[in-house]
């Protein structure tokens, strides 16, 4: 009996201990349980936490983007359109209708003018037109401009060309020295506007006693009175003629006569005047007293164009001409835009930082 009661005795004590090991590796995997749960919860954290830095990443791209098409709008940059006014240049056509021009060569003179009166007309070029000798006067000269270069003049130049007719002799150099008398034609020559006469002649003047050097001296004389003159000979050259050009203040090759053959030749040569003359230097109106110059922009056509200080690189852009910020010239490559006959809309806009190129 007492054997028994030790057996069970023993079987007691066995239980109790494989009772206690057994929860004790129960603890443990609960343990181990509790761990993978806080992996876990610190998994899903970190997921959470970097999802959430991502979108807000995403969220600071977004206003990044909602500014930068901001910047060509008109709510978030407060951008105000201005006006720029191009600088007008003024041209008068110095025509020799004496009796040589005949009527080919004539002909062929009216037709280039008409050319370049219809391929620049309403735009930077305001034209006029003088002729010599006038009808009933083999030696004489109008005591007026017959048309003042001034904006929309391109008909009524057509409708005075069309009706000429060769007559006289040549009295080209008084009819130079009309444009030293002030008022002989309005606004020609202006302060602070480029003026321009383009001599075309086919013989040598007899009218006179002037040789090549009274010439240079009428032609200098011009220019001290800012006048820049072009010689054009049809079908002749001339030391009077060489002088004129030589003293008209034009670089090469225009400091030499032009010299043409026919209709195709002049309207060649006018083309190449026009391409000279016209400026790319506009004045800007005055905008509101908070307008900004370093928030400025200029659109070719819609698109901006760069600043371009220097205009260096491309060639491409803009630059200020002045400190006061009053003047815009278009660099070259841009300015051959507004030179090629079919110039881009040329618009402007304060309010927006400057695109610099």
């Amino acid at each position: 009996m007492n054997d028994f009661r030790q057996i069970i005795l023993l079987l007691a004590f066995f239980a109790l201990v494989l009772g206690v090991f057994g929860c004790e590796s129960v603890e443990h995997l609960d343990e181990g349980n509790s761990d993978a749960d806080t992996d876990t919860d610190t998994d899903t954290d970190t997921d959470t936490d970097t999802d959430s830095d991502s979108d807000s990443d995403s969220d600071s791209d977004s206003d990044s983007d909602s500014d930068a098409d901001g910047d060509g709008g008109d709510t978030i940059c407060d951008e105000q359109d201005f006006e720029i006014d191009i600088t007008p240049v003024r041209l008068v056509f110095l025509l020799d209708i004496s009796g040589s021009m005949g009527t080919t060569p004539l002909g062929q003179a009216k037709s280039a003018i008409n050319n370049i009166l219809g391929i620049w007309a309403g735009q930077q070029i305001e034209f006029g037109f003088d002729h010599y000798p006038i009808y009933g006067d083999s030696c004489g000269i109008n005591t007026t401009i017959p048309i003042a270069p001034a904006p929309g003049t391109e008909a009524s130049i057509t409708t005075m060309v069309n009706g000429l007719t060769a007559t006289g002799a040549t009295p080209t150099e008084e009819a130079m020295i009309n444009y030293l008398s002030f008022g002989y034609a309005a606004s020609f020559p202006e302060s602070g506007v480029e003026s321009y006469l383009v001599l075309i002649t086919d013989g040598s003047p007899n009218c006179s006693s002037g040789n090549d050097v009274s010439f240079a001296n009428t032609t200098a004389a011009l220019l001290a009175n800012q006048i820049k003159t072009f010689a054009i000979g049809f079908n002749y050259t001339s030391p009077s003629l060489n002088a004129v050009a030589a003293a008209g203040g034009m670089p090469a090759p225009y400091n030499v006569p032009i010299q043409v053959t026919d209709s195709t030749t002049m309207q060649n040569a006018f083309n190449d005047i026009a391409q000279i003359v016209i400026t790319c230097i506009f004045d800007v109106q005055s905008p509101d007293a908070s307008a900004d110059p370093e928030n400025v922009n200029f659109y070719f056509d819609g698109l901006v164009l760069p600043m371009n200080d220097g205009c260096g690189g491309s060639g491409e852009g803009w630059q200020w001409v002045d400190a006061a910020h009053t003047q815009v010239e278009f660099c070259p490559v841009s300015c051959d835009d507004i030179k090629d006959g079919d110039p881009p809309e040329i618009t402007a806009a304060w309010g927006c930082p400057t695109i610099i190129d």
